[in-house]
């Protein structure tokens, strides 16, 4: 499975790639590039943090 990458400075491949550019390949073949800075992974946008729909706790009127 193939991922994308953001290219962090100039690099040759299978062509020449710039700073800022996006590379596709896999994590397997590209790790050691990760590893030296020359690529980024780009992760997807995380989904929003669902919010709790239950009636909040009632809080101990005796304690206080």
């Amino acid at each position: 499975m193939t991922e994308k990458y953001k290219v962090t400075r100039q690099v040759l491949f299978d062509r020449l790639y710039q700073a800022g550019e996006t590379y596709e390949g896999n994590a397997s073949e590209v790790a050691h590039l990760v590893a030296n800075g020359v690529l980024e992974p780009i992760r997807a946008k995380a989904a929003p943090a669902a919010q709790n729909k239950a009636e909040p706790k009632a809080e101990n009127k005796a304690a206080g």
